[in-house]
């Protein structure tokens, strides 16, 4: 039987309420927590894995099925059609919807007894998202409803479809598929969120029908330690910090922050943390801090800049210290190790100098590591006076731990390799080679979110944004690596920019139908068009000036664009005061967004030149022009530098950290600002 209903809200609410959670893994997490809510005590997860390239997300469909006690057809339009109600115990009503966050559309099918119908009841209700007009309260819900006429076992099952990561052009950060859904991650990421349910077998999950059994992750019971916690003010919080010794080969500490959401124990945030008595020879370990001290806002959207700085430097040595004393009570060895080397002749006498403390700390983690592999103590002195040399000067050029520790662990294969390899090239050529792309890997990932995310309101300046991009003119070819603004004839330049204003300096309107709205703009449209151009001489003596028009993100690139962009090169091409001779023009035009008119002659343009972006090309090959989706420049540059490192692992480094290290002379107040509220991790070291 079909019944209709209309949702209590309006589209604000599905695009902001309902998507609100920090990523796409949270958003699923919510709605594990609504099946252990309805006393559940199996969850069982089918995931449709792809082997194709094709799509973007691992997967193309996932269902959460479980066997708690479902929603009744007569509750069903008060407990899942409204929005924003007091249905949950310290909620508001929405984890349901989650599944919004990951696809346009979701699917929920549940059976429950309904006491007033005294039967079982079986309702179904599909929502896509993308049907839904801007105007929610006027749309109508259809869900169909079903009387069974025996006893059946109650369950609620979401299929969640159509996921936005697979969607053509620019995914919003909140929707990308982030790697804890990967075949290889899913069951460990799992059993991160959920350790206790997982090891008391309070409940039972699968993954394709595999359980996750505690003896998979967990290599002896965990140990509990209670510590109360003084905050700045004097006052005393108890907090229990479980300590858990992982089946894994990370070798690493992970901190967890544990929070009841709605009367669920969950995982709210999580960070790697290196303690000073942590040796990688104790395994893998998983801390989970469990305290009311944290807000439960902590598992949708964590913001501990609330606590404030003095209390955040306080509640980081707190942590630091009781994981310290944990890790020291345990790793003796390590203890009778150092205090074996601090004796020995051959320890350096460097550390007196500025920031030695930590610095010898590393050297002694390195030297216990090396001990391991070499023994070094056991050798002549003049062996460890030389290794510890060595050890110490690295340390004294740069960041080396992470070097140390790969270089010993290297497999035989591996090894074996890398000897051939530094039979072919220098080692110093290697390791350019490795820097040069993970910096450009690093960039790509920094790019992406200075356009699209948190920075981009803030991010005003040409200034900014300009001085950026031009360093990194790889982006629009290697030709242009490295290159700088000369020019040997500042004529050019004036007549390219008098052009350009002639062309360019108009606003963006719904007449010419180039106009963004604002709510998927996402504060860019403060950001002023940006117009640079640079001069480059090829292999064959030409050079080659490349002009980059990159309009605000409140521009879309449409019919009037094209025109204006056609107009400027062939002005350009046929302009008396530029020269012709031995000179190409390379003309790119760059957005946030296409218009569909755009995209469909840009698609008629590609199959007639078979080059990416490539729009027109005007006198032979001396005049291109190229128009592009700044989203599409950066997935191209990602695939090609995906060729040259597919086993290259590039440690995330964050915004606030690449900014502060490489772009300080262009960091305001308002940048600041935000670059504070956006760190990664506010207890990293």
């Amino acid at each position: 039987m079909k019944q209709t209903r209309q949702l209590s809200t309006n589209s604000r609410v599905i695009k902001e309420l309902l998507t609100r959670y920090k990523d796409t893994f949270t958003a699923f997490s919510e709605l594990l927590n609504n099946a252990l809510q309805a006393k559940a005590t199996q969850v069982d997860l089918a995931i449709d894995y792809l082997q194709s390239t094709a799509t973007k997300a691992p997967f193309s469909r996932i269902v959460i099925t479980d066997n708690g006690v479902g929603v009744a057809a007569s509750e069903f339009e008060k407990k899942i059609l409204e929005i924003g109600t007091d249905v949950k115990k310290d909620g508001q009503g929405i984890g349901r919807f989650g599944a919004l966050q990951l696809g346009e559309k979701m699917t929920i099918e549940t059976v429950a007894y309904d006491p007033d119908h005294e039967q079982f009841t079986q309702v179904v209700f599909p929502l896509n998202t993308a049907f839904i007009s801007s105007s929610l309260s006027k749309v109508n819900l259809d869900f169909d409803v079903e009387l069974l006429k025996k006893k059946s076992n109650t369950y609620y099952k979401v299929t969640i479809e159509h996921l936005h990561h697979n969607k053509q052009g620019r995914v919003l950060p909140k929707n990308r598929i982030v790697e804890k859904f990967n075949s290889h991650l899913i069951r460990q990421s799992l059993f991160e969120r959920y350790p206790l349910q997982v090891f008391n077998r309070e409940v039972r999950f699968t993954v394709n029908g595999a359980p996750l059994e505690p003896n998979d992750f967990v290599a002896d019971k965990p140990f509990l330690k209670t510590v109360t916690y003084t905050d700045i003010r004097g006052n005393g919080h108890s907090f229990d910090f479980h300590f858990y010794q992982i089946r894994s080969q990370l070798n690493k500490v992970k901190v967890f922050f544990y929070v009841e959401n709605a009367g669920i124990k969950s995982v709210a945030h999580e960070f790697t943390y290196t303690s000073d008595w942590y040796t990688p020879d104790l395994g893998t370990w998983f801390i989970y801090l469990d305290a009311a001290f944290f807000n439960t806002d902590l598992f949708r959207n964590i913001d501990l800049d609330s606590l404030g700085d003095e209390e955040i430097r306080n509640l980081k040595e707190f942590i630091k210290e009781t994981i310290n004393d944990f890790f020291k009570a345990r790793n003796k060895r390590f203890e009778k190790f150092i205090a074996a080397l601090e004796k020995d002749a051959a320890y350096p006498q460097t550390f007196d100098a500025p920031l030695s403390k930590s610095r010898e700390l590393l050297f002694q983690k390195i030297a216990y590591i090396v001990e391991d592999e070499y023994k070094l103590l056991d050798k002549n002195e003049k062996i460890r006076t030389l290794f510890y040399s060595l050890i110490d000067k690295a340390l004294a050029s740069g960041h080396v731990e992470e070097i140390f520790r790969k270089v010993i662990h290297l497999s035989d294969t591996n090894m074996e390799q890398f000897h051939q390899l530094l039979e072919k090239t220098e080692l110093e050529n290697v390791i350019t080679f490795a820097s040069a792309v993970a910096a450009k890997q690093e960039f790509l990932e920094f790019l992406h979110e200075l356009i699209y995310g948190d920075l981009a309101p803030v991010l005003r300046e040409r200034s900014q944004l300009h001085k950026i991009i031009e360093k990194e003119l790889w982006l629009f070819g290697e030709a242009y690596n490295g290159t700088q603004h000369l020019w040997s004839d500042k004529k050019i330049g004036n007549i390219l920019t008098e052009l350009r204003d002639k062309f360019f300096s108009y606003a963006p309107s719904a007449t010419d139908d180039n106009l963004v709205p604002v709510q998927e703009v996402e504060g860019l449209q403060n950001i002023t068009d940006l117009f640079f151009f640079n001069e480059k001489v090829l292999d064959n003596e030409d050079r080659e000036i490349m002009v980059v028009e990159l309009k605000s993100p409140h521009c879309a690139i449409g019919k009037k664009e094209l025109q204006q962009i056609d107009e400027y090169a062939f002005t350009v091409e046929n302009f008396a005061g530029l020269p012709r001779e031995n000179t190409r023009y390379k003309f790119i035009l760059i957005s946030s967004k296409l218009t569909p008119y755009a995209k469909s002659k840009l698609r008629s343009s590609r199959d007639q030149y078979k080059i990416p972006f490539l729009y027109e090309r005007k006198a032979g090959k001396q005049i291109e022009v190229l128009v592009m989706e700044w989203s599409e420049l950066i997935e191209i540059n990602k695939r090609k530098l995906g060729y040259l490192s597919a086993k290259l692992k590039i440690k995330d480094k964050s915004v606030k950290e690449k900014f502060e290290t490489e772009y300080p002379h262009i960091i305001n107040e308002k940048v600041a600002a935000r670059l504070t509220r956006t760190r990664n991790d506010p207890f990293s070291k």
